[in-house]
């Protein structure tokens, strides 16, 4: 099994035509998808990335930045773009945001999209505060699967000072800001997209996949009894399931 540890994981394949790129969402981590990893044909390269600040401390995240993470995906794609014939984008929440803008920019070498938890719209459950705060103060209970998949999806080290989380909110502005941009996006989208939200999810709004069906080309499946990061074992299966189903569509 792949070790990840909120690092980037890379794996270029000399002459290789096709590559994935893994994008993972605000203050999460690479280690979102080791899962998927395995189900990635042996000849294919792999560009599971880390976003500028994450996967370090709560000051880092501060100093980040939405254009700075915006900058590091589209460099990595131009990259792509020049080095392989095919690229498929497999994201998870903000990182969906990122995947669906390079698609628009780059429908010439994207194939398709495999995407989680898009955040077209949001809405906030009580859960979703309680379990952050149970992850920042390191109070989780292994016993609580909600709250152990959420701090397993956060990078960054715990930190008891309240106030080096200040930095946060304009990141999450700047979030707000290119959600409604992304919106924007979707009819000029033009390449196979395959969207799995979850019905209870405690940040996102079942009402996104509204926005999502205006375009023909997105197929959405809804996970019945999964969260933002939490994914029922059935689920999950079925998830991954979806996953291989995509890889092999884009077999050449």
């Amino acid at each position: 099994m792949i070790s990840l540890s909120h690092k980037p994981y890379i794996r270029e394949i000399a002459g290789s035509d096709t590559a994935v790129l893994f994008i993972h969402g605000i203050l999460g981590t690479p280690e979102h998808f080791r899962d998927f990893i395995p189900l990635v044909p042996a000849s294919w390269s792999i560009f599971n990335i880390l976003l500028d600040g994450h996967g370090k401390t709560a000051k880092d995240f501060s100093h980040s930045s939405m254009e700075q993470w915006k900058s590091q995906v589209s460099r990595i794609m131009h990259h792509l773009s020049e080095q392989y014939d095919h690229v498929l984008i497999v994201a998870h929440s903000m990182g969906t945001l990122f995947a669906l803008s390079e698609a628009v920019a780059h429908r010439e070498k994207v194939r398709g999209l495999f995407l989680m938890a898009v955040p077209l719209k949001l809405f906030l459950r009580a859960s979703a505060p309680l379990n952050s705060l149970k992850v920042i103060f390191d109070r989780v209970s292994e016993e609580d699967a909600v709250a152990v998949a959420a701090r397993n999806a956060y990078s960054m080290e715990p930190s008891r000072k309240v106030w080096s989380y200040a930095g946060w909110l304009p990141r999450y502005m700047e979030l707000f800001k290119e959600i409604k941009r992304t919106r924007g996006l979707l009819p000029l989208l033009d390449v196979p997209c395959y969207v799995f939200q979850s019905e209870n999810d405690e940040l996102v709004s079942m009402n996104t996949i509204r926005y999502l069906q205006g375009n023909r080309k997105v197929e959405v499946s809804v996970l019945r009894r999964s969260r933002h990061f939490y994914y029922h074992p059935e689920d999950y299966a079925y998830l991954l399931e979806g996953f291989q189903s995509f890889v092999e569509r884009n077999l050449y």
